[in-house]
């Protein structure tokens, strides 16, 4: 994930989190198609945030007041 990206290499730890995460989301045979999460949680996981590693991303504000202000 680091080399095809232009993420400092001084965050690996972060990757390794981010691929941990990933690998915990998707089936595996020695659960019978279920995901970790599914096996453990009872329930699916929520895909709805994942985004590409590297993507860029937007933060909102709420503080930051409106545009009548």
């Amino acid at each position: 994930m680091l080399d095809d990206s232009v993420v400092p290499k001084s965050l690996w730890g972060e990757a390794v989190n981010h691929a941990t995460w990933l690998k915990n989301q998707t089936s595996t045979k020695a659960l019978e198609g279920m995901t970790l999460f599914e096996a453990l949680a009872s329930g699916k996981p929520d895909l709805k945030g994942l985004q590409a590693w590297d993507s860029a991303v937007w933060v909102h504000d709420g503080k930051a007041g409106s545009k009548l202000n």
